[in-house]
């Protein structure tokens, strides 16, 4: 072990003639004999070099590319040697680590390389692993876009390898790139190739090939541009696409030409030439002509098919178990069970077979016969007995006879092999899922649980009155049985979608049951009473502690010593944080004696065993209460025992970063303006005003500094205090790297004797915080930003460094190769404070160019792709940059880094685990939308991870704390995915590629970090939309087909339920109420017209009870699982006041309301990304929760995702009111759920939006609304993202464009639309053709009014727009101008009201208006209208060229005339509900300026009243003067003491000077 700091980084150019010369091999015993310490460390660094400068020369890297991978490769090497018994040992374990997927894939496809030459003589095995693991990462730190694909990267690198080992054997240099370049072209004449070669001959083709499919260069903007306007179509080529070329020696073959079109081959090109390496052909492949046809193997296709093919075993179980439910209640006979799964069965495997491609002949027949054996055995016995029993009359079927007993034991053969069978091509390289035993039989008895339960409560509480109500469904005269068929339909299709619905709700109940439960065992029960918020158990910490981190068998001085110094470094901290005071910090800190060497220790009475009574001292700070809380906690889990710091694996810490604040400026603080109830303030004040008790600290602990503070002083520490409570970039670098100091505070226990800079050598070794900060490069001189990151380099351990991206376009003409289809070159460069300043900037310690322009997905992963080079540690963490750190948590980083310890035994493969998660403590519980998100993050953070690891085993990796080992994510493609249009959610791919190669993912609860959370209604649901997007995308990958079809189905239903299962539920939940209320309407408009005349008791008793049997459970289920697991994991963390109290607060904040509307929202986002794709990066925004949406802009975002649906529901209810009672009396339960629904996703927005209802601003809004419905098209030029704010006819058109995206042939498939149209014609023909209608229609005229008229759809408004359609081409072309847009719309907007009216008019029988079929008729012929007309106007929706475009005379008279129509009542739709909404919200308005009420919607949102608000400024006075005013009101506060009153107004002297350099 070397205590010694690990060396400086030595000069490339300089460093050979230390180093090993690469044509002499380098033996074990060679490497176990360099001594450790700072010598030692030069002479392996000095070998590394040395085979680096080796590979430089015969493949032509980039001489910083490799200077920094030799670094990256030492580091490496020394956090293996803290495990390893010897350096060789060392070497050896980071070979295969870094290449144990190597092993497996070159066995794979052998054949597809020469055969392998004598090896080189005198090569030790150490020498070959130090040359494979500096090969690997040479070609690694170069790849740039074509790190995504690993296998390619392997077949680069064992093309490379081979090529090397020969090149070893001549004795001059060649180079491999002549054939492209020619023979002339060498380096300056010399042997050999240039550095940079590699990059323009090797990967930038590659690179070229991803970029053409999706991409663009635009020369004159000299910006990249996406070639689709969503979606990129299906047979694009992804990265996976071409990765998966190289699992398979027949794609290889099929896909890799060299030559002229149509190419020979690569491999046999290879094998007939004179060149028998296979690397120096590389060069010469033709990436243009690989293409879908020969290189695609997996569609990714927009629709549902994905979803049946890879998860279609899930719903062949529910529908099995739907078919059972009924089978028991009788209404179906058993031998109809057995069906679903072969009928099913065939359209999975068929989409499946559609959707990939990756088997062979051979596989696909076998699995194609099984499948129609398993298929055709239950159907043709079930045929047989049918015909034999008399289709099962009860009489013949008492008796289990031989054909009876085949079809059942067909039937469960049959539904067992869909079940477990799987498609898995085994031919080429196919990773596998791990296996477990434990985690099969848990996650059986799991979900055996939740489907007992389920179908419990199917046969004994909601299925009876179903059965009953259909058993009483009479015949009537309308076309046969045409009348049962469609009542059959009407009831069993929102039973058959609330069947399936409901297992999310008990999955979620068994959830919330199990994990508190489970965490009750690791906690102690005694937390069910909150003894850990009171101070209980605190006296374990010590002894704990310290022989974990520090010393196994230390003693009780020991203890006492080493504890009380880690005790101080937490107090001290909670200080530096301004969470405690002094009397609260003499309370908790060591006694004065503490630390020091050869004093007698003491321990704070709260740890103290020899004092019984050891309650936690009365903190104000509630956030430091929770910090030392869950530092007592963690002791309770048993963390495990970790090596020295010295020993630990290497950590590095990622922060990707765009556009997000760092260090909030002066400006920021005293003119950023928040708003408030009565104005405006500045943000300033508002954090003085929320943070009063830690601004107090604040000032005190300024104000007592020994040292002098300048204003300047001041000024950068206000600025600190306020970023670290905002969410910030500075919060989270200074709180990760709280590692470091961490480290640094258990090397002083751990080794006493280091030196302060040693131990900081150390530390840096260990840990570094690296952030992406893509656009630090454009940073300008002298701007605040590049301000703050110079002083969070400082400022920041030494640790941290910046990776950022910069463009040369001015150098370009001076360097060689250019790359032929983008006009920039772009490198990825570092810095760190080690850097010189050069021109006001810091000079980058590495440059490495990039093959191109490295953006090429949603940003986020790109940035992770670029700046993973630069990372140090064998570990990596990546964090968001609106998270933090605490010390406390992270003196825990030992045993973190200890959960990565090799497994027992295991030799090669997968050594250890590759994730380790953690929890999250979310620290913007701001207000009601803010502890309502806080809290949803919490349960997922908590219970529900806990249950998906430990039970269901189906956890994946879901960013920010989870800690991943690097090595591992290097050989699946990075810790991300970055395709556009795929990997929205790009995150939780690592977690699933490492699933599928076999890897582990761990999760413990010991360790959290902080994490921000949107908080405004916007925000929050702008997130949710984001999630819902990137989980459809997330469904339609390979990934998720092959999960879908590899895990067992006990796993595979965790799987489903906790990921696209969750999304597609909430579309199934809504469309579920939906159903309910259509089928509610339908049942009492067919009683109030008559029909129900014909109809018995039996039926409307039984579907009375069917709404009032489901409308209990079924709301009572949704509430209880919004609840059920948030309530009892706060039972078990903080006791049960706690978990009473926070559940009474959410439902005063109406949560039920905010969680349907949330809910309805990820159902549009879901189902639109599934659909049409196109879905883009969603920024939500981390301010504060205070800014005060418009009606207009609250309209256009929701309308379309939840409004809608509410306003057709009210408008369905009001039907179904209009013609008074019914004898289908549904129960209060069916009004109260519906009503919740209905008005959540009509008013949501509004409740939740901050002064919404100032009466000054609903008059601002209206006339706005009013101004946008009848504005007309934008004006050239104006932004893309305000085209939609321009009018409403831009909005609407907005909402037309993603459909056009989509295939046409979704037309011809039959819609929910489309039934639901079926369905009203066959109601409205039943009644129009009864004999009692037709006795008094005794003309011709009357029965084509009053019969044939109402069947038809909406037509009156069609012709007459199609009329002025005509009339408008004529006067255009006559004329030769168009007409104004908006007068155009209020054209149509009259004649579809006129026209409508009319057709209305005509077809209600008026003169028999009090009867069956006068009034009531009447409603439900204008039901039956809308039922077509919202079918047609789907259609019209995919038909209908833009609809801007027929305003402005670009298309036929015929499509102009349609889409006039359809714009007419969609505008009607949406005026009505718009002024609807904003009439109603004016009266709330109006009682809000009640006195005593007023404050009511503040208390509501934000559950307090802040005292800045009762300060509103002047009407002309300057928001920035309220902060002084209310710093003077401050210091004259009686509460506090003269100290605190003098520090206060020392910052309001500050302050005021301040504010005009602000």
């Amino acid at each position: 072990m070397a205590d010694a700091p690990p060396p400086p980084a030595m000069p490339f150019e300089n460093a050979i003639s230390t180093g090993h010369n690469h044509r002499v091999a380098v033996t074990a015993q060679q490497l176990n004999a360099i001594k450790p310490g700072a010598q030692g460390e030069q002479t392996a660094l000095g070998l590394i070099v040395g085979v680096m400068m080796s590979l430089a020369e015969v493949f032509g890297f980039q001489h910083q590319s490799v200077q920094n991978q030799a670094e990256h490769i030492a580091a490496l090497w020394r956090s293996k040697m803290g495990a390893a018994p010897s350096r060789a040992a060392a070497l050896s374990v980071l070979h295969n680590d870094l290449l144990f997927s190597y092993k497996h894939w070159l066995g794979a496809v052998q054949n597809a390389f020469p055969p392998a030459q004598a090896p080189v003589v005198g090569i030790d095995a150490v020498a070959q692993q130090l040359d494979e693991v500096c090969l690997y990462l040479c070609i690694w730190g170069e790849a740039g876009n074509v790190r995504f694909m690993p296998e390619l990267l392997l077949f680069v690198f064992e093309a490379a390898r081979q090529y090397y080992l020969e090149a070893r054997r001549s004795p001059i240099a060649i180079d491999p790139y002549t054939s492209v370049r020619g023979d002339d072209e060498g380096r300056d004449g010399a042997e050999g190739p240039n550095p940079g070669d590699f990059l323009v001959f090797i990967i930038r083709p590659i690179y070229n090939k991803i970029f053409g499919e999706t991409f663009t260069w635009n020369s004159n903007t000299h910006k990249p541009v996406f070639k689709f306007p969503g979606a990129a179509p299906k047979h694009v080529l992804n990265y996976d696409d071409i990765n998966e070329i190289f699992w398979d020696t027949r794609l290889m073959k099929k896909a890799l030409l060299v030559g002229d079109k149509p190419g020979q081959p690569l491999l046999e090109a290879v094998g007939a030439s004179d060149r028998p390496q296979l690397f120096p052909w590389l060069c010469e492949v033709r990436w243009n002509l690989v293409t879908s046809r020969n290189a695609k193997m997996y569609w990714e296709t927009h629709s549902w098919f994905p979803l049946f093919a890879s998860f279609g075993r899930v719903y062949v179980l529910h529908f099995i178990a739907f078919a059972a439910c009924l089978a028991y209640r009788g209404h179906l006979a058993w031998a109809f069970v057995g069906l679903p799964a072969p009928a099913c069965s065939v359209v999975i495997e068929l989409a499946a077979y559609l959707l990939c491609k990756q088997h062979t002949y051979a596989e696909f027949f076998w699995t194609t016969s099984s499948t129609l054996v398993m298929v055709g055995l239950p159907v043709a016995t079930f045929v047989q007995a049918a015909r034999e029993t008399d289709f099962f009359e009860a009489s013949k079927v008492d008796h289990l006879d031989p054909l009876m007993l085949a079809h059942y034991i067909a039937s469960g053969l049959s539904a067992l092999f869909f079940l477990v069978s799987t498609i898995s091509p085994q031919t080429g390289f196919r990773p596998m899922i791990r296996r477990s035993v434990l985690h099969l039989i848990s996650s059986f008895l799991f979900w055996a649980g939740v489907f007992a339960i389920k179908c419990s409560m199917s046969i004994f509480v909601l299925l009876p009155a179903t059965t009953r109500a259909t058993d009483g469904v009479p015949e009537v005269k309308f076309a046969g049985p045409t009348w049962q068929i469609v009542n059959h339909v009407v009831l069993w299709m929102p039973v058959g979608l609330s069947f399936i619905t409901e297992t999310a709700f008990y999955q979620t109940l068994l959830i919330g049951t199990i994990g508190p439960v489970l965490a009750a065992f690791r906690f102690g029960f005694r937390t069910l009473c909150g003894a850990y918020r009171r101070g209980k158990g605190m006296d374990r910490i010590p002894r704990n502690l310290i022989t974990t981190l520090v010393k196994p068998d230390a003693g009780d001085e020991e203890i006492r010593s080493g504890f009380g110094h880690i005790w101080h470094e937490i107090i001290e901290d909670l200080c530096l944080a301004d969470l405690l005071k002094g009397k609260n910090r003499a309370k908790l800190d060591t006694p004065e004696s503490l630390p020091g060497a050869g004093v007698t220790a003491r321990l704070p009475s709260l740890f103290d065993p020899a004092v019984k009574r050891k309650p936690l001292p009365k903190i104000r700070s509630d956030e430091a209460r929770r910090r030392l809380v869950m530092l007592a906690r963690a002791w309770k889990q048993n963390p495990p025992a970790a090596r020295d710091v010295r020993s630990c694996p290497s950590l590095t810490v990622m922060i990707p970063h765009y556009a997000e604040d760092n260090l909030i400026t002066m400006h920021q603080l005293f003119h950023q303006k928040i708003e408030l109830e009565k104005g405006a303030t500045v943000l300033m004040a508002y954090l003085v005003d929320y943070f009063g008790d830690e601004f107090i600290n604040f000032a005190t602990r300024l104000h007592s500094s020994n040292e002098p503070v300048c204003d300047e002083q001041v000024q950068f520490e206000l600025r600190r205090w306020a970023s670290l409570r905002m969410q910030t970039l500075w919060r989270t670098v200074e709180g990760m790297a709280k590692g470091h100091r961490a480290m640094d505070v258990l090397l002083q226990l751990q080794v006493p004797y280091l030196t302060d800079r040693a131990r900081d050598s150390i530390c840096r070794d260990k840990f570094q915080c690296l952030v992406a900060m893509q656009l630090y490069g454009e940073l300008k001189l002298g701007s605040p930003e590049l301000e703050a990151a110079e002083e969070m380099l400082q400022r920041v351990p030494s640790s941290t460094a910046i990776a950022f991206l910069v463009n040369d376009q001015d150098r370009k003409e001076h360097m060689e190769a250019e790359n032929i289809k983008q006009t920039k070159r772009f490198y990825s460069c570092v810095v760190d404070s080690s850097c010189a300043f050069e021109n006001g900037r810091r000079v980058p310690k590495y440059v490495v160019e990039l093959p191109g322009f490295p953006v090429l997905g949603n940003g986020k992963s790109d940035n992770q792709n670029h700046a993973i080079i630069f990372s140090r540690g064998e570990l990596i963490q990546a964090i968001d940059a609106n998270q933090e750190s605490y010390l406390e948590s992270a003196i825990l980083l030992p045993s973190v880094l200890a959960e990565f310890a090799p497994y027992k035994g295991q030799q090669g493969g997968r050594s250890r685990p590759g994730i380790v998660g953690f929890r999250e403590h979310i620290f913007s519980a701001v207000g009601a939308l803010g502890s309502l998100a806080a809290e949803g993050e919490f349960v997922f953070g908590t219970v529900t991870q806990r249950m998906l690891t430990q039970v269901l085993a189906c956890r994946m990796h879901y960013g920010h704390p989870d800690i991943m080992d690097k090595l591992q994510m290097l050989t699946q493609g990075g810790i991300s995915k970055a395709t556009r249009g795929l990997n929205l959610s790009e995150d939780i791919f690592a977690g699933m590629d490492l699933t599928l190669r076999g890897g582990e993912i761990k999760y413990t609860e010991y360790h959290h970090v902080g994490k921000g959370r949107d908080m405004g209604f916007m925000s929050i649901l702008s997130f949710f939309g984001k999630l819902a997007a990137g989980t459809a995308e997330q469904s339609i990958t390979r990934q998720s087909f092959r999960l879908g079809r590899g895990l067992s189905v006990p796993r595979l239903l965790g799987y489903y339920y906790s990921h696209v299962g969750y999304y597609f539920n909430q579309i199934l939940m809504a469309k579920t109420l939906w159903w309910f209320v259509f089928a509610m309407t339908f049942f009492v408009l067919s009683d109030a017209t008559g029909v129900g005349a014909e109809q018995d008791a039996t039926f409307r008793e039984g579907a009375s009870k069917m709404y009032r049997g489901y409308f209990g459970p079924v709301f009572f289920l949704f509430v209880l699982a919004t609840m059920w697991p948030l309530f009892f994991e706060i039972l078990v963390e903080d006791g049960l006041a706690k978990a009473c109290r926070t559940v009474v607060l959410d439902l005063l904040a109406l949560s039920p309301m905010f969680y349907s509307f949330q809910g309805k929202v990820i159902a549009h986002f879901m189902n639109l990304e599934i659909f049409y794709g196109g879905a883009e990066y969603i920024p939500t925004g981390r301010g504060l929760a205070t800014v005060r949406q418009s009606f207009r802009s609250l309209f256009a975002n929701f309308a379309h995702t939840n409004m809608f649906d509410g306003f057709e529901l009210l408008s369905f209810i009001l039907a179904s009111y209009l013609v008074g009672s019914s004898s289908v009396d549904v129960g209060y339960p069916y009004w109260f759920c519906i009503g919740t629904v209905v008005s959540s996703w009509l008013v949501a927005p509004f409740l939740y939006n901050p002064y919404m209802f100032s009466l000054r601003a609903v008059y601002t809004d209206a006339l706005e609304f009013g101004r946008w419905l009848v504005g007309g098209i934008a004006k050239e030029g104006t932004p893309a993202n305000k085209i939609t704010q321009w009018s409403w006819l831009e909005w609407t058109t907005s909402l037309q464009t993603p459909r056009q995206r989509a295939s046409r042939h979704w037309l011809y498939l039959p819609s929910w639309r489309l039934l639901t149209a079926v369905l009203s014609e066959c109601l409205t023909a039943t009644v129009v053709t009864s004999d009692a209608y037709e006795a008094e229609l005794s003309t011709t005229a009357d029965q084509v009014r009053h019969q044939v008229l109402p069947l038809l759809p909406p037509i009156f408004a069609g012709l007459a727009l199609g009329l002025v359609a005509i009339f408008h081409g004529v006067v255009s072309c006559c004329l030769k101008e168009r007409v104004h847009p908006t007068f155009l719309l209020v054209v149509c907007a009259v004649f579809v009201a006129f026209a409508s009216m009319a057709e209305v008019y005509a077809m209600v029988r008026w003169p028999v208006w009090d009867t069956d079929y006068g009034f009531h008729t009447g409603v439900l012929i204008v039901f039956n209208k809308y039922c077509v007309l919202r079918w047609e106007l789907d259609w019209a929706d995919w038909l209908m060229p833009k609809y801007t475009e027929c305003f402005v005379g670009t298309h036929g008279i015929i499509a102009t005339g349609i889409t006039w129509w359809v714009v007419g009542w969609r505008w009607w739709r949406d005026a009505l509900l718009g002024c609807g909404l904003t009439c109603a919200i004016a009266g709330v308005a109006l009682v809000l300026r009640i006195p005593g009420v007023a404050h009511v919607h503040h208390l509501f949102l934000f559950r307090n009243r802040a005292k800045i608000t009762t300060r509103a400024p002047g009407k002309n006075a300057d928001e920035a003067q309220e902060l002084p005013r209310f710093l003077r009101e401050l210091a004259q506060d009686k509460d506090l003491t003269v100290f605190e009153k003098a520090a206060v107004a020392r910052l309001q002297d500050v302050v005021e000077n301040s504010m005009s350099i602000g």
